[in-house]
């Protein structure tokens, strides 16, 4: 296969929110088509990947991602090689390794949440090596998916012979104004982002951006005559015209905590309760309830049993089927699966579920448990695309303070915001931290092969 060729254009995929800038193309009086060096074409590739395979889980998992998408976008094995070994070859990928003069001395140029992507080419001996470097988790995660951008083409990867790419991290995650919100939940509505959240407080934003301002509307919520405490991670649904709160409290008839439903004609309340107390087991710990209507139209409530009154002190999530009027449960509750059935879940806690359905017809469950950076969210499938699964836990995780080396967060939910982009709405960190609070923090993210990824190429 040859790698250098004269007759491709390119248009580079740059990182709206990440602002990576291309050196300036020289002025002619025509434009000229621009050389590029060809990385993978026809299932073949001439390249390796340098990189360290000593890194913890969430680094190996962002460099696999470049070999992977050789294999699904251009039917190439990449092979992958710890940088330890120092035998060089022809043709290299090489991806923060600092062992390697030419990306130590990129490195070097880099501050904080910088990250790069340039090619060096040796005139003597005619050996091309692809640099990706950065400063940082989220900058990682930035440098990874501007080569992944840079190179996409229609059955093979280019880039330019004088690719140099950079960029800083920074604004691609959107943090909200809200001082302090835990389990938000984003609804949108005619033109205005409503968050809720623990407490039961409802903020009103109508400026058009997620960071706001917002407006704290209070608690928008007719407290139940036995909610005795633990008002907890309210979510709010349009359905059938109305608008419903599936919500938690603990409940001094039972002293256990469970799920309800409550019901307002607007987003900003009142919302008051329809199910005459916890929809769930009463003898249960039960929380999180969240909202799933199935492709034949039966309303669900998932939910989490929780830990603290399982036989082993294991979590587990559940579901039930509910009425059409979403008043009470038509089924009995099913096992969905444990916290440790994860092998990335660090204790026995089931938090935060959301349902969402790929476009391909996948049936995927956001949820929330520890990895070994710590609060974190998850993605479980359903097997069989339904409810009652089976389900499995990917291996990757959605987010984790691995991935941006600054605060865990968790209790993940989905939005669509004015703009038409999806956002995984957080709270990060769990606890405070110093004057840093648990503050809703918005990521873009998109479908990809069946599964959710960050959407690094728009930004924020």
């Amino acid at each position: 296969m040859k790698r250098r060729i004269s007759a491709v254009l390119l248009t580079l995929f740059l990182l709206a929110g990440c602002a990576a800038e291309p050196a300036p193309a020289p002025e002619t009086e025509a434009a000229e088509e621009s050389p590029g060096i060809v990385l993978a074409e026809d299932g073949r590739t001439d390249f390796v990947m340098i990189c360290d395979l000593g890194a913890d889980d969430a680094v190996r998992a962002d460099y696999f991602r470049i070999r992977d998408a050789f294999r699904d976008r251009y039917g190439a094995e990449l092979p992958v090689i710890d940088c330890g070994y120092r035998d060089e070859h022809d043709c290299e990928i090489i991806v923060a390794v600092r062992n390697r003069p030419e990306c130590a001395a990129l490195l070097k140029e880099l501050e904080e949440g910088d990250y790069a992507v340039s090619v060096r080419n040796d005139p003597d001996t005619g050996n091309t090596k692809i640099l990706i470097a950065y400063k940082g988790g989220f900058a990682r995660m930035c440098a990874v998916e501007t080569f992944l951008n840079t190179c996409a083409g229609d059955g093979r990867a280019v880039v330019p012979e004088t690719l140099d790419l950079r960029g800083h991290a920074g604004d691609c995650i959107v943090e909200s104004t809200i001082r302090q919100l835990r389990d938000p939940c984003i609804l949108v509505e005619d033109g205005a982002y409503y968050a809720y959240g623990t407490g039961w407080h409802c903020y009103r934003n109508t400026s058009g951006s997620l960071a706001g301002p917002w407006t704290d509307l209070g608690v928008v919520v007719d407290v139940p005559e036995h909610a005795a405490g633990c008002h907890w991670a309210p979510e709010v649904h349009r359905y059938n015209g109305k608008l419903y709160m599936f919500t938690t409290y603990l409940s001094d008839e039972n002293n256990h905590r469970g799920c309800v439903i409550l019901v307002s004609d607007s987003p900003e309340g009142p919302f008051r309760e329809i199910t005459g107390g916890h929809i769930t087991p009463k003898t249960w710990d039960a929380i999180d309830g969240t909202f799933y209507v199935a492709p034949d139209g039966q309303p669900w409530m998932i939910f989490v049993h929780e830990w603290t009154s399982t036989d082993d002190g294991v979590g587990r999530m559940a579901a039930a089927k509910l009425s059409d009027d979403l008043t009470h449960f038509v089924s009995e509750p099913v096992e969905l699966f444990r916290a440790d059935d994860a092998p990335w879940a660090k204790n026995g806690v089931t938090d935060g579920c959301w349902m969402h359905r790929t476009k391909d017809g996948q049936l995927l469950m956001l949820w929330s448990n520890w990895d070994s950076a710590g609060y974190c969210v998850g993605i479980a499938r359903s097997v069989t695309g339904a409810v009652e699964g089976p389900w499995t836990q990917d291996e990757r995780l959605l987010y984790s303070k691995a991935m941006t080396g600054t605060y865990d967060g968790g209790h993940g939910m989905l939005f669509t915001a004015l703009d038409g982009k999806m956002y995984l709405s957080i709270h990060s960190p769990n606890n405070p931290q110093g004057d840093r609070m648990e503050v809703p923090v918005f990521i873009p993210v998109r479908e990809e092969n069946g599964t959710l990824v960050w959407d690094l190429r728009t930004g924020g």
